[in-house]
């Protein structure tokens, strides 16, 4: 897997490779690590997410009709296409990009063909956003290459239109505008309904480590898309006697808790997740902000025993994993992290109090003989998003 300090300049090289040309514009959006706030940004509610150092990056050049020529280094894959007749056969990777070159001009912009190659360092199915930080670098680059100024906000629904409509997942905001929008050195708060997002400031003595299980896992064929139906079925239960609540950002843990018979047990664990894990993202934040380490690591661990009893989209591999990093010295904290069934975990350690290699070390040692493919972990560094990239 290529270095960041090597990957854009060999997307460059690739793209001279295929298009015996130089690329007008090249861009970079990054894969993204949530600390808090999970299931909750299709429920809108807030989320907690940073930028990471892993990168899809593109690049690209205009062409004078409507041909659109894709290339992905990742897969050495060549697709074609007019934008004026949408081929209904394509490879996954491609759903991304065509769904945002077609979803873009169904918002009302028109474009002229490209071309444009791509290659990227965020672990595929790690649970990173590798499918966000391609969309978004997608969009970005048409953006750059057609002249345009696009609100932050009008992206992230272009590309969440290409998921739900060219992918098949219903996914909430924030991969996306994590991967556009995150600043370095910061988490940005996104509220996912007004998709206003504030950056705060991060401690200087905690380093992020991302933990990959070394078990993939893909949304479309997961059960995501059945726990945001049992969201929505505890939203029409609970307006029934709060109307106020038209999504489960709006209910309180009384309220479910009231409702907790007629939602049944399945769609109570479900809603009791989501209304406490909202609050857990204002907790982790004040907790940030008076440096009190011991509390962001009791909130981590409570949001990972929601995400695995409550909203059951944990296994008993990761619910094991959670529980050696909390007996290693150093660690904070620790929990799932993505939509689950497999992918990544975060953990936040003390810098001055962890020994980083000797923690992979014995990590993979632990878990090696346990997964489907080899455990893996990367200390992360937060990085700009891709509006700032270019």
């Amino acid at each position: 897997m290529a270095k960041n300090a090597q990957i854009f300049e060999e997307a460059l090289e690739v793209f001279k490779k295929q298009f015996s040309r130089e690329p007008e514009k090249v861009v970079a959006a990054p894969g993204r690590a949530n600390i808090i706030g999970e299931h909750t940004d299709y429920n809108d509610g807030h989320v907690l997410p940073i930028a990471i150092d892993r990168y899809t990056v593109a690049a690209g050049a205009n062409r004078p009709d409507r041909i659109f020529k894709f290339y992905t280094a990742n897969f050495n894959e060549k697709f074609e296409f007019n934008m004026d007749d949408l081929p209904q056969k394509r490879p996954q990777w491609v759903s991304y990009m065509m769904g945002v070159a077609a979803e873009i001009e169904n918002d009302g912009f028109k474009m002229s063909g490209k071309e444009i190659a791509v290659y990227g360092n965020v672990p595929i199915g790690s649970g990173l956003s590798s499918s966000a930080a391609l969309e978004i670098a997608t969009a970005t680059l048409f953006e750059r290459l057609e002249g345009w100024n696009m609100e932050d906000a009008r992206m992230v629904n272009i590309c969440r239109r290409a998921d739900h409509n060219f992918v098949g997942v219903n996914s909430g905001p924030m991969d996306q505008f994590a991967s556009r929008a995150c600043r370095k050195g910061h988490a940005g708060l996104l509220d996912c309904r007004s998709l206003e997002m504030t950056q705060h400031k991060l401690p200087d003595n905690i380093l992020f480590l991302s933990i990959y299980s070394g078990i993939p896992r893909s949304l479309a064929t997961s059960e995501y898309n059945e726990r945001q139906e049992s969201c929505q079925k505890a939203v029409e239960i609970l307006k029934k006697t709060n109307p106020g609540v038209t999504a489960l950002r709006d209910a309180t843990t009384k309220m479910v808790e009231a409702a907790k018979h007629e939602l049944g047990d399945r769609v109570y664990r479900r809603a009791k997740h989501v209304v406490t894990e909202e609050q857990r993202v204002f907790d982790i934040l004040e907790a940030f902000t008076k440096n009190n380490l011991t509390r962001i690591g009791k909130l981590l661990l409570e949001g990972h025993k929601s995400l695995s009893v409550d909203y059951e989209v944990s296994l008993p591999i990761l619910d094991e994993m959670i529980e050696w990093f909390y007996k290693r010295t150093g660690v904070i904290g620790a929990r799932l992290t993505g939509a689950g069934f497999g992918g990544s975990l975060i953990c936040l350690v003390e810098t001055e109090k962890t020994d980083i290699e000797e923690l992979t070390a014995s990590f993979i040692e632990e878990f090696k003989n346990k997964t489907p493919e080899s455990p893996e972990i990367w200390q992360l560094t937060t990085v700009d998003g891709a509006k700032y990239n270019h």
